[in-house]
């Protein structure tokens, strides 16, 4: 793997489609995360000079990467192609099939509010196409920001939800613009496919069709898919341990 060799935008959109999948931050497999290959110096910056926390922004705005918590729980990268994997791997466990409303048995106060809320998230995210977190608090009845917070992270584990746009906010008289950001959430079928169920981009969008619709050849098992994943870690990082590897997929 090539370390330490981001060093703008266009760099960063390199690594993530030579990786496939990629966490933001350092984790339990050294090596693979965008902060470990940023050159030094950029990571954290000095004065106006912006690094991988605004360059995100043109990450995303590529239209066909992937962004959001989706590996254990904290933000990630992946290509259309290895998302629509983690798709196939998450979409079918039950825990996170309560955002569809299917019954879980709930134990503790975190399955339960996500039991309760999941499901009006996602609802207005898929009526709305697209929703901040203001939004998404008044849908779910005035939650505090923290709790949509878990719920967004919880969506975004199941690969029902992610970062559909993140903009630049200007601030103060001079309107000076210091990497303060505000992201959007939709659906992976909104963002690579379209919301009615119809294709009209190329042909990797059927991969996020609505989930009853996707033809059944593009799919693997949800165990193929997670297997499929966790080798191609392996391969990007091969001193890695595999635990290390599952848990965050």
């Amino acid at each position: 793997m090539k370390e330490r060799w981001i060093d703008c935008a266009e760099a960063m959109i390199a690594a993530v489609r030579q990786l496939g999948v990629v966490p933001l931050f350092r984790c339990g497999v050294h090596g693979w995360s965008i902060e470990e290959q940023t050159a030094p110096g950029f990571w954290f910056t000095e004065g106006d000079e912006l690094g991988p926390w605004d360059w995100k922004v043109e990450v995303v705005r590529e239209g066909d990467i992937a962004y959001g918590k989706f590996l254990g729980g904290k933000a990630a990268f992946a290509t259309r192609e290895w998302y629509a994997l983690l798709c196939d791997a998450r979409r079918s466990l039950p825990r996170y099939r309560m955002a569809l409303g299917e019954p879980f048995p709930a134990k503790t106060k975190y399955e339960q509010e996500m039991q309760r809320l999941s499901p009006m998230a996602l609802q207005a995210i898929r009526a709305q196409g697209s929703c901040n977190t203001g939004e998404l608090r008044a849908a779910c009845g005035g939650v505090k920001k923290t709790i949509i917070d878990s719920v967004l992270q919880y969506l975004q584990m199941g690969t029902w939800c992610l970062t559909g746009d993140i903009t630049r906010v200007y601030r103060g008289p001079d309107l000076h613009y210091n990497g303060w950001q505000k992201a959007s959430y939709t659906t992976p079928e909104a963002l690579f496919g379209t919301a009615q169920g119809e294709v009209s981009g190329p042909s990797w969008a059927k991969r996020f069709e609505q989930e009853a619709q996707r033809p059944k050849r593009a799919q693997l098992s949800p165990e193929a898919a997670r297997s499929a994943i966790i080798d191609h870690i392996l391969e990007i990082a091969p001193a890695a341990e595999r635990r290390a590897v599952e848990k965050m997929i």
